[in-house]
């Protein structure tokens, strides 16, 4: 009879129990990662197929929080210029007052107007020239440079002031209505930017930032920003815009001269045209006010959108790449009790000796 014996040398078993230890002990700090993070450790091991459709979760979830944060700093800065142009029409508004209640004849208070228009210019000046994280809120596209060049300011542009402009224009002033009608229309002319001396023109002297219009006729685009894939805002608000125009060609029709002292006969025809620059500005401004607070809404209407969206995406995420919990707990325990008994085999192992038998 022939027996056969196979041998498993003790070198071998260790070496097989070390192997499996080492095995069991990487399972366990992979098993224990998922318990804490509470997502698979190696996620596109684990979904195989599935991990390009994460993967394209993911980018569609890094564009929403892309648009999400750039609707934030938007939303600020159409707060920012909404507050400029309420601030700039109530300046305009208390100069519309009094010259309303001065419009036909040189009455009470008709000599502060003069003072009253210098300083709602300069108020003027500085709401418009409105910056944000460094960007000029009414430039338009050239939002580094300044919007509106202060009233005895010389532009850097055409070496000119506003007030210097106005005064020569206005001359000795009006001595007559036809002659007050000339000048406010010579005026007109420049805050519309054609008058034939380029360096009197509202674009350059008065206002910097980019032109209503470029060289061939054609208007120029407005700031816009993409809210989110495939809607634009156009939001840009310029100090070139008609209303502001309106405003600082009325004021400066007040701030040039005391009206107190000037023609009876041409006073009325001045002031008419004062009292409907700035009301044509009051209305205008209130339209900008307007189209401001609808893209507020268009803005905040969006970004709850894009917040539903991404609790979407997060979820479906969160679907693909989590761990059940109870069940990671209980391989990790179930790992514990096996790194165990190896470690208890190997120590028994450890012990014996043939000299425990030959004694």
């Amino acid at each position: 009879m022939v027996l056969g014996i196979s041998s498993f040398s003790s070198f071998q078993f260790n070496l097989f129990n070390r192997q499996n230890v080492q095995r069991t002990t990487l399972e366990l700090q992979r098993v224990s990662e998922e318990v804490s993070t509470g997502k698979k450790a190696d996620i596109y091991a684990d979904l195989g197929p599935r991990a390009a459709s994460v993967m394209k979760l993911h980018g569609r979830e890094a564009n929403t929080q892309t648009f999400m944060t750039s609707n934030d700093v938007l939303a600020s800065k159409l707060d920012a210029m909404l507050a400029s142009v309420d601030a700039a029409r109530t300046q305009v508004q208390s100069v519309l007052e009094s010259a309303l209640v001065n419009a036909t004849r040189n009455g009470n208070g008709a000599e502060v107007l003069q003072m009253q228009a210098r300083a709602a210019l300069e108020s003027l000046v500085s709401t418009m020239n409105t910056s944000y994280n460094g960007e000029n809120l009414f430039s338009g596209l050239e939002s580094n440079k300044t919007s509106l060049t202060r009233w005895p300011e010389t532009s850097a542009d055409t070496g000119r002031s506003p007030q210097s402009v106005v005064e020569e224009i206005f001359g000795a002033g009006p001595t007559d209505p036809a002659s007050a009608q000339a000048i406010a229309d010579q005026l007109e002319t420049v805050f519309n930017s054609q008058d034939a001396d380029a360096s009197r023109n509202f674009q350059g002297t008065f206002y910097q930032g980019s032109p209503e219009r470029d060289a061939s006729g054609a208007e120029t685009k407005q700031i816009s920003a993409w809210v989110n894939t495939g809607q634009e805002v156009v939001y840009g608000v310029r100090a070139n815009d008609q209303s502001f125009r309106d405003a600082y060609k009325g004021l400066a029709m007040l701030a040039v001269t005391d009206v107190s002292q000037m023609d009876e006969a041409a006073y009325s025809t001045w002031m008419s045209e004062v009292v409907d620059s700035l009301s044509a500005s009051q209305e205008g401004m209130l339209d900008i006010s307007a189209r401001i607070g609808f893209n507020q809404q268009i803005v905040e209407k969006t970004q709850t959108q894009l917040t539903d969206l991404s609790l979407v995406q997060r979820t479906q995420i969160s679907n693909y790449e989590s761990v059940d919990p109870y069940e990671a707990i209980t391989r990790m325990n179930s790992l514990e009790t096996q790194l165990q008994a190896s470690y208890q085999v190997s120590s028994r192992l450890s012990s014996l000796s043939i000299l425990n038998y030959l004694r």
